[in-house]
């Protein structure tokens, strides 16, 4: 036997109906762990994370698996999380990044983006401002605020302009997806919808599973976009048409069960607004997407009806949630909602705001936010937003951060990527990752793994996909 059979073959599985099948039944097993074995599926998460380095060292990143790799622990980091994250609570960061980095050594690949490296070199100034008397809250205050914008960066070193070709790039990412599978099972035992109670409008943490509503709609809401983008393009995620269609009302229902919004409207728009971009610049994709009407319209459908079924669920309190009532609101029986949508996010934002008013060019440093809220505001909660904690704790720096990396470089790569694909798929990841900035800040990998990963070549397949955005834009 090849010495990397068994390591190669768990990528490529993905290409076999039976291998397929076998993925599909490990993750279902790995999610039945999280309630009866946490600690198997916490040793789980380490040992892919190794069998992946050992593949791509063996086969020197053949077809980037590295990405794909990086993509699937992304996914992941959630069920690592459920289980108590026994290492490190920032692990699914730290092995997103070493996958990375291995993966840009064994490949050997030439090429550097000098943007991406200067974009690192900004992060720096804020570090050595970074104080506290406890040098071990210093490491941890400096790494749970440096380690989100660090995975964006080598997350854009490894992906940007990386040519991928349309098939494997399409096949893989159903390797990508596999965790989702995991995550309905997990939620499924651990946080039973018949056991489910809703007394309030506010993000609930037992419908999470027992974990932090805002990060667990998030990665639902990752996983709902992925799917969407490879339904709406006439692919499969699974062997069966039935279960991919099963997995995605799962996902969506499960997603507004948190009562955290920010999951499904953000997976929405980054897919309306990728549509739409498209439509409004590319004649090809407004002839082709006539045709694709028909599964568009079946996705609302989906949509409106596991909304349905979720508002069912929590005796109408869902519907009160999505137009921004507060809890005594609804009691009250008022009609109107008077409120912010922000959800106290407003009142940390303004901090962050009025924290670079008084230190506008170095920055108060990473990790230094919460303490200056908790000295001048008496409230010691994180960032929420991860611009606004990038413009108080990297100053001026930050906002060339901000300029460079999600402003100049994402229009100069649109107009470079001329290829439908690539453009679909990087409109909607860019603006999932950067919503979910705003919403979640940087506490999962997600967002600056899938910044990044918004940023590939893919190379055009020499026999159109049936996708609706398989060609190139003329001219």
């Amino acid at each position: 036997m090849h010495p990397d059979f068994n390591t190669k073959e768990m990528i490529e599985l993905v290409n076999t109906k039976k291998g397929m099948i076998f993925l599909l039944c490990f993750h279902f097993a790995l999610g039945l762990a999280v309630k009866y074995a946490a600690g198997i599926a916490a040793l789980a998460y380490a040992g892919l994370f190794g069998i992946f380095c050992y593949d791509v060292i063996i086969t020197r990143d053949r077809n980037s698996r590295a990405g794909f790799y990086c993509l699937y622990l992304m996914g992941m980091e959630m069920i690592y999380r459920m289980v108590g994250a026994p290492f490190s609570w920032e692990l699914g960061k730290y092995v997103s990044i070493l996958i990375l980095i291995v993966g840009m050594f064994a490949g050997r690949r030439k090429y550097i983006s000098y943007t991406f490296l200067f974009m690192l070199i900004l992060l720096v100034p804020a570090v050595v401002l970074a104080e506290n008397p406890d040098p071990v809250r210093l490491r941890k205050m400096i790494m749970f605020g440096i380690s989100g914008p660090l995975s964006l960066v080598f997350a854009g070193l490894y992906y940007y302009h990386r040519p991928i070709s349309e098939e494997n790039y399409v096949n893989q990412l159903k390797f990508s997806f596999l965790p989702a599978v995991t995550i309905c099972i997990a939620l499924s035992i651990v946080a039973n919808i018949a056991d489910l109670e809703f007394k309030s409008l506010q993000s609930n943490t037992a419908a999470s599973g027992g974990f932090g509503a805002n990060q667990v709609s998030t990665i639902l809401g990752w996983f709902i976009l992925l799917a969407l983008l490879v339904k709406f393009n006439k692919n499969k995620l699974t062997p069966y048409e039935w279960l991919d269609w099963t997995i995605l009302f799962y996902l969506l229902l499960r997603a507004f069960l948190t009562f955290s919004r920010g999951g499904v409207m953000g997976s929405i728009m980054a897919l309306v607004l990728s549509m739409t971009i498209l439509y409004l610049t590319s004649n090809l994709y407004r002839k082709q997407i006539k045709k694709f009407i028909p599964y568009i319209f079946l996705g609302a459908i989906l949509l409106v009806v596991v909304f349905m079924v979720a508002d069912n669920i929590t005796g109408g309190m869902l519907m009160y949630r999505y137009k921004g009532y507060s809890t005594n609101e609804m009691k009250a029986g008022a009609t109107k909602h008077e409120g912010s949508m922000l959800t106290g996010r407003g009142e940390i934002m303004e901090g962050d705001f009025q924290a670079f008013r008084d230190n506008p060019f170095w920055g108060i440093g990473v990790g230094m936010g919460e303490q200056y809220r908790e000295m001048f505001y008496g409230m010691a909660a994180a960032a929420h937003t991860e611009y606004t904690r990038l413009l108080s704790e990297h100053g001026t720096f930050g906002i060339l951060f901000m300029l460079i990396g999600m402003i100049i470089l994402p229009i100069v790569h649109f107009f470079r990527e001329t290829g439908l694909v690539a453009r679909y798929f990087f409109i909607a990841f860019l603006f999932i990752s950067m919503f979910t900035m705003f919403h979640a800040s940087m506490r999962l990998a997600l967002p600056g793994i899938v910044f990044g990963a918004a940023f590939v070549h893919i190379v055009p397949a020499k026999k159109p996909l049936p996708l609706p955005i398989a060609e190139t834009i003329d001219g």
